[in-house]
């Protein structure tokens, strides 16, 4: 029907609601609209893009009202540029579709906080240089958050222009046509639906249907408390305690702090409102902070996070004490675990297409993985990928049969996630991987080989190519690969850890450099304030290639009274006893840190 028939008679709500973010979170790009977001002002500003995920792109203004987004080496070398997503109240992201309902984010966006140009979130290792086009069912779920009614062309692509871009009235309430005739007939006008009347945990499945659920994201991500959760709310709110621990009818709703018809802020009486409905003296509560009746319980609470977002502030809504996340062991853990397993229950029960239907299996499948129940893990893995799983859950599966030691089965899907996408470097690296954790050394060259010269910046790449290659008896190729990984991060401990073993203890003479060995040694040795058995073992060699056998013997017997192996322990005492000979040692040394 659309808002202006609602309007006529809701007007105070159709009129504050069209102010309301949500009502802007969408727009098509028009000749009326353009200057909004590419004016020549928007386009002059900075654009922070980093070198190592490819050619800077850009927008360039057309004759017309038209705006391109171009990209060095793309193919096609350029998309028109057709909406702009975002309310801009904190960014905005141009999009271009198409034909088959597809989607494409473009990989510059606009932050406000900056005041300019930055990679769009979650593009940042796009394939395309443009930006990957999503799939049709990826699409529809992205668009449908950002309209109220959907319009197709021509071959199927979306068209904005006939589309209702926005969340406008039924959006939430759904199509309005029935209670709209029920009204004009003098009829029972209740046919409308009405959020407000869910229960309130019903509520924030709802509100969830577009500002997330847990089950939306990687299981470890929600685990780890992964800051860039705080850019959707309901996932974030529903993974909290106040949430998952009280009575569905009686749970935090969204709207208790939020009126989703009118642009208003929370503001701290009106969180104290609803925190005071189960913490009633909140002072007596705090023993270690101050807080008083008129305290604002979010500023500690629901914090702000803006670091992970380029600068671009948004409220955490798990509502949670601040501190370091629970181990999945820990009673806080395990309840956390428990809740989320229901939650993907909950989802499997409903009508899903066959990629989502195995992307759940999938998940709770890591969810029993993580808790020991890897049987039912695996078979829940090989029910997703009989069922149409897509490449990212093809690839957590391998991972999932490696851990749970199913390495034949890993191998297989990752080779064949590597042939269908030669380009793109996770399966080539998760490939190699598995091979290294097998003891196929010479077969991971070729992977991680493939996944270094496609991801050129990643450090832990170059890591594990270096370990492929020393395993496979190339040390100096693997000399090498250590020295990129460090070149991109100086302090990482798989690349520290073997450059020092083979610089100070190789049998080969000309590969030995003790002075840089040393250095190196000393460094990672460091990172674990010279607390750790085998990295002070590692300096104690280097420390004795050098012709220091003082220090060596000291570092060598710190790493001994610190051992816990009794096999690292007697391996460390035939090298202090070298050390007191005053002779240095020669051979393979372990290192303190596994790779990442």
């Amino acid at each position: 029907m659309g808002a202006d028939v609602c309007a006529a008679c809701h007007a105070d709500i159709a009129l504050a609601q069209a102010e309301h973010p949500m009502a802007r979170t969408a727009g098509a790009v028009t000749e009326a609209t353009r200057g909004r977001w590419f004016s020549d002002e928007m386009l002059a500003r900075a654009v922070s893009w980093p070198a190592g995920i490819g050619p800077q792109p850009a927008y360039a203004l057309e004759a017309d009202y038209g705006v391109r987004f171009t990209a060095p080496g793309a193919d096609p070398p350029e998309v028109p540029v057709d909406a702009v997503f975002g309310s801009g109240l904190r960014g905005l992201t141009p999009v271009s579709f198409a034909p088959g309902g597809r989607l494409r984010e473009l990989r510059l966006s606009f932050s406000h906080a900056r005041d300019g140009w930055f990679p769009t979130p979650g593009g940042e290792e796009d394939e395309d240089a443009l930006g990957n086009l999503d799939s049709a069912e990826e699409s529809a779920n992205c668009i449908g958050c950002h309209a109220t009614a959907l319009a197709f062309g021509e071959n199927g692509r979306f068209n904005p222009h006939e589309a209702v871009l926005g969340v406008s009235c039924e959006r939430c309430h759904g199509s309005g046509i029935a209670h709209v005739e029920a009204q004009s007939a003098g009829g029972d006008p209740g046919s409308i639906f009405h959020p407000g009347r869910l229960s309130p945990a019903d509520q924030v499945v709802f509100c969830g249907q577009c500002h997330r659920q847990p089950t939306d994201f990687e299981p470890r991500e929600i685990l780890a408390r992964d800051p860039l959760l705080a850019r959707h709310a309901g996932a974030s709110l529903m993974m909290s305690a106040c949430f998952r621990e009280s009575d569905p009818a009686t749970a935090i709703a969204c709207t208790e702090c939020h009126d989703p018809h009118r642009p208003e802020p929370a503001g701290p009486a009106r969180t104290r409102a609803v925190c005071s409905r189960c913490h009633e003296d909140a002072p007596s509560l705090h023993r270690q902070t101050v807080v008083a009746a008129d305290s604002d319980c979010a500023g500690c609470h629901l914090p702000t996070e803006s670091e992970a977002f380029h600068g671009t502030p948004f409220t955490d809504h798990w509502i949670r004490l601040p501190g370091e996340p629970p181990t999945p062991a820990s009673a806080t853990g395990r309840r956390e675990l428990a809740w989320l397993e229901e939650l993907y229950g909950h989802r499997m029960s409903e009508e899903n297409p066959p990629a989502k239907w195995a992307r759940l299996r999938t998940g709770l499948a890591e969810l029993l993985h993580i808790r020991g129940a890897r049987s039912e893990a695996q078979a829940l893995l090989r029910e997703a990928l009989e069922r149409g799983a897509d490449y990212e859950t093809r690839l957590k599966a391998g991972a999932l049969f490696r851990d749970g030691e199913r390495i034949q089965e890993a191998l297989e899907l990752f080779r064949e996630a590597a042939a269908e996408r030669p380009n793109t470097p996770h399966a080539h690296y998760e490939l190699g991987e598995t091979l290294l954790q097998s003891g196929d050394f010479a077969g991971a060259v070729g992977p991680l080989t493939a996944a270094a010269e496609l991801s050129e910046d990643s450090a832990g790449v170059q890591a594990a190519l270096g370990t492929a290659l020393l395993g496979a008896d190339r040390p100096a190729e693997a000399i090498a690969a250590f020295r990129d990984a460090l070149r991109i991060e100086p302090g990482l401990p798989a690349a520290l850890g073997p450059l020092a073993g083979i610089l100070a203890a190789h049998p080969r003479r000309d590969l030995r450099r003790p002075a840089e060995a040393v250095r190196l040694a000393e460094r990672l040795a460091g990172q674990f304030a010279f607390q750790e058995p085998r990295s002070l073992d590692l300096f104690g060699a280097a420390l004795a290639a050098a012709g220091d056998f003082t220090g060596a013997m000291q570092a060598a017997e710190r790493a001994a009274a610190l051992a816990a192996d009794a096999a690292d322990a007697a391996a460390i005492a035939q090298r202090l006893a070298l050390y007191q000979a005053g002779r240095p040692y020669v051979g393979p040394l372990p290192t303190a840190a596994g790779r990442r």
